[in-house]
């Protein structure tokens, strides 16, 4: 637990600091000025690095678990390299806008290679008999489904990132999950690891979160994709009682948000996949549940209402990562409740979409 108190107490300060510099003269550049976009939901400048102090603090979280426990310490810090190429692109584009998806997503790939290679991380097995003979027998088609899988988790927690405390706290319980996992499979490598990245996102969070002080960005939300999906894999890899269906569902939430996302965009409106939309989850609950439930006061705060949508968010998470705890070595277990996920997902966007909001979401309480 050592890790997690100090990755938090450096990235609470580190935080601090950049909020702080961002406030200073000639510092505009830190600032998102961006407030008419699509996705924009916020209206005054705010600074967009705040993956650069989780990314820092898990430098350091690293560091101490290294003077511990060199192995371990060199596994975590290795996985930490092999991010950055991810991670630097998420950040330039945070500081100057003018990095293009492709180049972006380059950038991924680059950090999956290199986790490929350097560390040996690939998907083990899918519990599926003919396609896991063929994972082992042909080493290419291992390559291609990891850097699948990598680049998806990576994007798929960029995409929900659009609220102040979404993709923070849905990331923190997927790292407490998977810390939970290893804690009974007994792989200390990814419990130390998860609980480190926890506590380097709780720091960031105290000035996200309601008021949104700093926002996680690019960077920080592919930093911690490309964590979160590289510690899920790892303890597949590591521990063959890990159904590999577990990370499946305890990622359900982004994942299924990044794969009906392409449905909307490719299939109902022929739009290119990657085009920038405000009709994601989050938004809707946003603009059609939130101000229904908490009345007029609330409609007329923004700031407010922003702060108020992502609890929604995070329990409909719950939803998958609870189970997904619980049922870690239970194959059809998992991929029942998987299913049940995406079904109830649809299920609650379509209500929400064409205005018949089910009445147990607007039961919030006023204040």
């Amino acid at each position: 637990m050592y890790s997690f108190g100090i990755s938090l107490l450096v990235s609470l300060c580190i935080s601090l600091l950049i909020v702080r510099w961002a406030q200073g003269t000639g510092q505009a550049y830190l600032l998102d000025h961006e407030l008419d976009g699509v996705q924009k939901m916020h209206d005054t400048p705010v600074p967009r690095v705040g993956g650069v102090a989780i990314f820092l603090a898990a430098l350091v979280g690293a560091g101490l678990i290294w003077l511990r426990d060199s192995w371990n310490g060199a596994a975590i810090l290795w996985l930490i390299t092999c991010s950055l190429p991810a991670f630097a692109g998420g950040v330039v584009e945070d500081l100057t806008k003018r990095v293009r998806p492709r180049w972006r997503m380059a950038c991924m790939a680059v950090s999956c290679l290199l986790a490929f290679w350097l560390v040996s991380l690939a998907i083990p097995r899918t519990e599926i008999v003919a396609l896991d003979s063929m994972l082992i027998a042909w080493r290419p088609l291992a390559l291609g489904l990891t850097l699948f899988a990598l680049l998806t988790i990576t994007n798929a927690v960029n995409l929900i990132d659009g609220f102040n405390g979404l993709a923070g706290v849905v990331t923190t319980l997927i790292f407490g999950a998977l810390a939970w996992v290893a804690y009974q499979v007994g792989d200390s490598l990814v419990l130390s690891a998860s609980l480190m990245l926890a506590g380097s996102i709780v720091g960031f969070l105290y000035w996200n979160y309601p008021h949104g002080r700093i926002f996680l960005g690019d960077g920080g939300a592919y930093f911690l994709g490309f964590m979160v999906g590289a510690l899920a894999i790892s303890l597949v890899q590591r521990n063959p009682v890990v159904s590999a269906w577990f990370p499946v569902l305890l990622l359900a939430y982004p994942l299924v948000e990044v794969a009906f996302s392409i449905y909307r965009r490719k299939i109902v409106r022929g739009t290119a996949s990657g085009q920038p939309d405000a009709a994601h989850l989050h938004q809707l609950i946003f603009k059609r549940v939130v101000g229904r439930a908490s009345g007029e006061r609330v409609n007329d705060a923004p700031a407010l209402r922003n702060a108020l949508t992502s609890p929604y968010l995070w329990a409909l998470s719950l939803l998958a990562i609870g189970p997904a705890a619980i049922c870690y070595d239970r194959t059809p277990m998992l991929i029942g409740l998987f299913c049940v996920f995406c079904v109830s997902y649809v299920w609650l966007y379509r209500r929400i979409a064409t205005l018949r909001v089910p009445r147990w979401l607007l039961k919030l309480r006023r204040r």
